[in-house]
């Protein structure tokens, strides 16, 4: 299972030693302590079960334990948890629920399936003994690839590359998650980076990658349509994990849309995608 290291936090006294010139200097900073928080992930594909994963947040120095005790540390099971929209309440039962392919776990699910009609406000409630969680999120329509181009290396090196095109609607402000995979979608991204609108005037998009897709390799090119909650959660996740890696740079909070009396961390959105696999051929 994936933890969540982005809402780790700093704990205890990190020493930090510096030579030069034959010198050491040892330097101490307390920090404080830290309390873990309830973790909300819940992300409301169309067509999909209504799935949440509920976990607890790790110290940065605590220890994992990547033992058979590790799901019963990091997941929190007993909670309510009800998801209502357009009139109904869905309650999602504490079941433990895996999908492949990329690999992603679930500790609350239920059998109803999500609608993929766009603009359905959805409202999360959650009840822990330590108090509640609510957010609230929409149903985006989903944006299409124009068309997927394959071309080859002008200098005749047997190598390949791959252009997606997208238009993009300048009526409203749009937010998107490009990801750019080969042969396996359950690998880090060769491409992951958040996009917005505000600077295209034209209204298309072009991604493409190198000249790196050998023959008969696969692509795989998705484009997320994303609200401003989840752009701004990603962004502040990706500041967040580059301020641990950096003991110099300055921390950066996560920015959540899920709040309430228990003081969670976490992202409710929906999550729409076109993807298209595309394959190189001579």
């Amino acid at each position: 299972m994936k933890t969540n290291p982005f809402f780790n936090c700093l704990l205890g006294i990190l020493v930090l030693t510096i030579g030069a010139c034959d010198l050491t200097t040892t330097v101490e900073i307390d920090l404080p302590d830290y309390t873990a928080q309830p973790v909300v992930e819940c992300y409301l594909e169309p067509g999909k079960p209504f799935r949440l994963l509920l976990t607890r947040s790790y110290a940065f120095f605590d220890p994992l334990g990547l033992d058979t005790s590790f799901l019963e540390k990091t997941l929190i099971n007993g909670a309510v948890v009800r998801i209502a929209y357009d009139g109904d309440t869905i309650v999602l039962p504490n079941t433990l629920t895996a999908e492949p392919d990329p690999l992603k776990y679930f500790n609350y699910t239920a059998s109803t399936l999500v609608p993929a009609t766009p603009g359905i406000e959805y409202t999360l409630d959650i009840v822990l003994p330590e108090g509640g969680i609510s957010s609230k999120t929409t149903m985006l329509p989903m944006v299409h690839w124009d068309s997927v181009v394959v071309e080859r290396s002008p200098s005749d090196t047997g190598l390949y590359r791959v252009l997606a095109y997208m238009t993009d609607d300048l009526q409203s402000t749009n937010y998107y998650r490009r990801l750019f995979s080969i042969n396996r979608l359950d690998t880090v991204p060769e491409q992951d980076f958040l996009v917005d609108d505000d600077l295209n005037a034209t209204g298309l998009f072009v991604f493409g990658s190198g000249y790196q897709l050998k023959n008969q390799y696969i692509a795989y090119n998705t484009i997320v349509h994303i609200s401003k909650d989840y752009y701004d959660f990603l962004e502040s996740v990706q500041l967040a994990t580059a301020g641990n890696e950096n003991p110099f740079q300055q921390p950066s909070p996560i920015k959540s849309n899920v709040h309430g009396t228990a003081n969670p961390l976490g992202i409710f959105t929906s999550l729409v995608y076109d993807r298209e696999k595309t394959r190189a051929w001579e």
